[in-house]
C-alpha cells in the first residue's frame, strides 16, 4: 500500500488536474506514462521493489541462497546493496531513535556518515527512504525521478522556449527515459540528473534582462543547495557548470550575474558541505589522487570504442542482466546515448534563428561531457589538467552528452515543424551512421532480445527520415527508450529483500552472547552489508576514508584502492585491540590464533581468544614505526590489552595502575572518568576522523591516534574527566 500510496494515488491526481486545466500537460504525461510502465510497471503490477540483491548471489555466505523466481539477475549495480542502502538504513536508524546520523556504528568501526557526502541527509527527497526503508524508498523515487526529469523538460521547452507541443513532448519523454538516467535511476546521482532541466530553467530565468540582481543570489542558493545536500556533490557541480555555460553562452555581457551566482552558490555549498570537505582533505582517497595523475592517464582504445558504440546504439554492447553485456567497464557509466529516433531527430530540421545560442549551449554541453568520457585528445589532456576538473571522476561529466543531444534534437524538430525541414539525404545521415556503428559492434553475437534493440534503433532512426505524420514521434522517442529501459533495474521479490542464511543467524546469535565487531575474509561477508543485519564491521567500503583507517586495512592485507577491498590478514592481537570477536572465511580456509565456532556450506565463524573492550586504559605506548613490513611484522608481538601503538613523538605514557570508570558512550560521544598512578592513555577503538575533539576536566586536548588509527586521550596522573566528541563542521 505504501507503493500504491506514494505513486499511483499522486499520479491519478495528477492526470485528474492536468485533464481539467492543463490539457497539454495531460497530454505529455500520458506519453510520459508509457516510460514509467516499462520501469516500475512490474513492480507495481507483481509487488516487489527494484533491487538488484541477487548481486550478492556469488558471495559467501550467499552462496546457497534459493531466490524467488520473480528477482530478477542484474550484477553491475551492487553500488546499490553494497553502499547505499547501509548508509541509508544507518541513517534511517539513527534518525528513527531521535538522533543525528552523524556517525555509522555499523561499519568501519564507527566512520563518519554525514560527512560521507552520498547519504541525502539534506534532501527531502530521501523522505521515503527513512519511513519505509531502504528497497521500498528506492522504488518510490525512482518513480518520482522519472516524473521529475520529465516535466522539467516538456515545461522547459515548453512554456519557457516556446517550442511547438510535439517538439517539447519528444524533448521531454526523451529526457526521462534517456538510458543514462535508467541505468542511474536507483541511486542518488539520477535526482541531480533530474533536476537538470530545472536549473537550465532556473538560470535562464536569473538571466533575463530585467531580473533583479537577488534573483541571481537565489540561482546561487539553489546550486549550492543542490551540491551541498548529499545526493551526488561532484554530478551536482557538473550539472549547474552546465548551466552556468548555457547561461554565458546566452548573454555573455551579463557575466556579472554569474559572479554573483558562483559566490552564493559557493558560499551555501561549502556551509552544508563543511563536514565533508574536512572529510575530503584527510582521506586516503584525496592522497591517492591529490596530483591529479590518475584522470592524466590515458583510456585503452578498447574502451573508447565500446563507449563511442554505446552512446551511437546503446544496445549494441549488450544487456548487463541478460548475460551479453561485452565491455570491461559496468553499463551506466557509459549510458550516454539517446537511442536512433533522438539522434535522427538532431538531423530533422534547421533550427530556427532565435534558438541559435540555445543550439550553441546544447553543443558546447555535449562537446565537453564526449571529450571527458571518451577521453578525446588534444582537448581532453588540457582539461583533465584544470582544477577542479583534475580531481574529479570523468565519467560524471557523461550526463552532459544525452541533455546536449536532447535539447537539439527538440530544436529541430521545432525547426521541422515550422516548415524548416532538411533534404533527405541530411535526414539520413543518422541512420547510416547508427547502422555503420552497429554493424562493428557484431551484434548477431548478441541475446536476440539485444540485437532486436539494436534493429530497433537503426529502423527508428530510418522511420524519422522518412516520416510524415510527425505527431507520433513522442510516441515513437517514448516507445524505444520504453524497451531500452526493460530490465537494466531488476526486480526482486519483497521476500528477498535481504536474505538471510544460516550463517548469519549464527552469527548474530554468538553477537548476542557475547557483543563483538566482525570482519570477513578474502571477500566473505561483503563490507557495510553485515550492519543491516544489526552486526558491527570493522570494515568499510566507501569513497571516503581516513588515511590512517587506510592504513589499518592495508596492515590487514586490503588492497590500495579507493573503496577499500578484501582482507588476507587478520592478526588476532590487533583485531581484538579494535573489538573484532568474530571473523568469516569462506569454506576449507584456516584463520590462525582463530578459534572455529561454526561452519557450514557458505563459510566458516572464528572467535576471537584475544577481544578486547574498545574503551579501555593503558600505561604503555608504543612508537609506532612509519614502515608498513615493520609494522606489520612487529604487531605480533604487542600486547594490547596493557600497551597502544601511538605515532612515534607521543608524549610518554608510563602508569601501573589504572582505573576507568565509563559513563555514558554513543557513537559520537564518550564521557569517562579515568584514575592513574601516572601519564596513561584511554583508548577508544573507533576511528578518528576531522571533527573529533577532546578534553580533560572540560579543558580541550589534543587527540591521540591509536592503533594505527583509533581514538585516544593523554591521560595526567590522577583522577579526571575525560570527554570525546564528534563535531562534523568544527574539524
Amino acid at each position: 500500500m505504501s507503493l500504491m500510496a506514494w505513486t499511483l494515488l499522486p499520479l491519478g491526481a495528477l492526470h485528474l488536474w492536468f485533464g481539467r486545466r492543463l490539457r497539454n500537460l495531460l497530454k505529455f504525461q500520458l506519453v510520459l506514462d508509457l516510460i514509467l510502465l516499462a520501469i516500475l510497471g512490474p513492480v507495481l503490477v507483481g509487488g516487489g521493489d527494484l533491487n538488484p540483491i541477487r548481486c550478492i548471489e556469488k558471495l559467501p555466505p550467499f552462496s546457497h541462497v534459493e531466490w524467488s523466481q520473480s528477482t530478477e539477475f542484474q550484477p553491475t549495480q551492487s553500488d546499490l546493496v553494497l553502499y547505499f542502502h547501509p548508509w541509508w538504513e544507518a541513517a534511517g536508524r539513527a534518525l528513527q531513535r531521535g538522533e543525528m546520523p552523524w556517525i555509522a556504528s555499523g561499519f568501519g568501526a564507527g566512520l563518519p556518515l554525514l560527512a560521507n557526502g552520498q547519504t541525502g541527509l539534506l534532501a527531502p527527497v530521501m523522505l521515503p527512504v527513512w519511513l519505509y526503508g531502504p528497497e521500498r524508498g528506492t522504488t518510490i523515487m525512482a518513480f518520482w525521478k522519472i516524473e521529475l526529469a520529465g516535466l522539467g523538460a516538456f515545461l522547459l521547452f515548453f512554456r519557457v522556449w516556446r517550442l511547438r507541443w510535439i517538439a517539447a513532448a519528444a524533448g521531454g519523454v526523451a529526457w526521462a527515459g534517456t538510458p543514462y538516467l535508467v541505468a542511474w535511476l536507483l541511486v542518488p546521482l539520477a535526482w541531480v540528473a533530474a533536476a537538470l532541466p530545472w536549473i537550465w530553467w532556473l538560470t535562464w530565468w536569473g538571466m533575463r534582462r530585467r531580473a533583479p540582481l537577488w534573483t541571481s543570489v537565489v540561482i546561487g542558493a539553489v546550486m549550492g543547495y543542490l551540491m551541498g545536500c548529499g545526493l551526488h556533490p561532484e554530478t551536482a557541480a557538473i550539472v549547474c557548470g552546465s548551466a552556468l555555460l548555457m547561461a554565458l553562452v546566452l548573454h555573455p555581457v551579463r557575466w556579472k550575474r554569474l559572479l554573483v551566482i558562483v559566490g552564493a552558490a559557493g558560499l551555501v555549498t561549502i556551509g552544508l558541505s563543511w563536514p565533508t570537505v574536512g572529510y575530503i582533505s584527510a582521506s586516503s582517497r584525496h592522497a591517492l589522487g591529490a596530483d591529479g595523475a590518475a584522470n592524466r592517464d590515458r583510456l585503452p582504445w578498447s574502451i573508447q570504442k565500446d563507449i563511442t558504440r554505446q552512446i551511437a546504439v546503446p544496445a549494441s554492447m549488450g544487456h548487463p542482466g541478460r548475460g551479453d553485456w561485452k565491455p570491461q567497464y559496468p553499463q551506466a557509466p557509459g549510458a550516454a546515448g539517446v537511442g536512433g529516433v533522438v539522434l535522427a531527430l538532431v538531423a530533422m530540421g534547421q533550427i530556427r534563428r532565435r534558438y541559435g545560442r540555445i543550439a550553441l549551449a546544447a553543443v558546447a554541453t555535449s562537446a565537453i561531457g564526449i571529450i571527458l568520457l571518451v577521453r578525446i585528445p588534444p582537448l581532453d589532456a588540457l582539461l583533465v589538467r584544470i582544477p577542479p576538473l583534475d580531481q574529479m571522476t570523468l565519467p560524471r561529466f557523461g550526463v552532459l552528452i544525452p541533455w546536449g543531444l536532447v535539447v537539439l534534437a527538440a530544436l529541430a524538430l521545432d525547426g521541422a515543424l515550422r516548415g524548416r525541414i532538411r533534404s533527405l539525404g541530411v535526414r539520413l545521415v543518422p541512420a547510416a551512421i547508427i547502422g555503420i556503428i552497429a554493424l562493428t559492434t557484431a551484434p548477431w553475437h548478441l541475446q536476440p532480445s539485444s540485437i532486436a534493440l539494436v534493429i530497433l534503433s537503426v529502423i527508428g532512426a530510418l522511420a524519422v527520415a522518412f516520416l510524415q505524420r510527425r505527431a507520433v514521434v513522442p510516441l515513437l522517442v517514448a516507445g524505444e527508450l520504453a524497451l531500452l529501459a526493460l530490465g537494466i533495474n531488476p526486480v526482486a521479490h519483497s521476500t528477498d529483500r535481504l536474505p538471510k542464511p544460516a550463517l548469519i543467524e549464527r552469527l548474530q546469535a554468538l553477537d548476542q552472547q557475547q557483543p563483538g565487531r566482525i570482519i570477513g575474509m578474502a571477500g566473505a561477508l561483503p563490507s557495510n552489508l553485515a550492519m543491516r543485519y544489526g552486526l558491527r564491521d570493522l570494515r568499510a567500503s566507501d569513497p571516503l576514508r581516513p588515511k590512517s583507517f587506510a592504513r589499518l586495512m592495508g596492515v590487514l592485507g586490503e588492497p590500495k584502492t579507493i573503496l577499500g577491498g578484501a582482507l588476507w590478514h587478520a592478526p588476532a592481537n590487533l583485531c581484538g585491540a579494535w573489538g573484532v570477536g568474530y571473523a568469516v572465511t569462506r569454506p576449507g580456509k584456516k584463520l590462525e590464533g582463530w578459534h572455529q565456532t561454526y561452519s557450514d556450506a557458505d563459510g566458516i565463524i572464528w572467535s576471537n581468544p584475544q577481544l578486547l573492550p574498545e574503551v579501555r586504559v593503558v600505561g604503555h605506548a608504543i612508537p609506532e614505526p612509519e614502515n608498513p613490513l615493520k609494522l606489520v611484522t612487529m604487531i605480533e608481538s604487542v600486547d594490547f590489552e596493557f600497551s597502544t601503538l601511538v605515532p612515534i613523538g607521543t608524549p610518554q605514557i608510563s602508569a601501573t595502575t589504572m582505573v576507568l570508570e565509563l559513563g555514558r558512550r554513543t557513537s559520537s560521544r564518550l564521557e569517562a572518568v579515568v584514575e592513574c598512578n601516572g601519564p596513561c592513555l584511554l583508548v577508544l577503538a573507533q576511528p578518528w576522523a576531522p571533527g573529533w575533539r577532546a578534553t580533560v576536566d572540560s579543558r580541550p586536548t589534543e587527540t591521540v591516534l591509536t592503533n594505527i588509527a583509533g581514538l585516544g586521550v593523554a591521560v595526567p596522573e590522577g583522577r579526571h574527566e575525560i570527554e570525546l566528541s564528534y563535531h562534523p563542521w568544527a574539524w
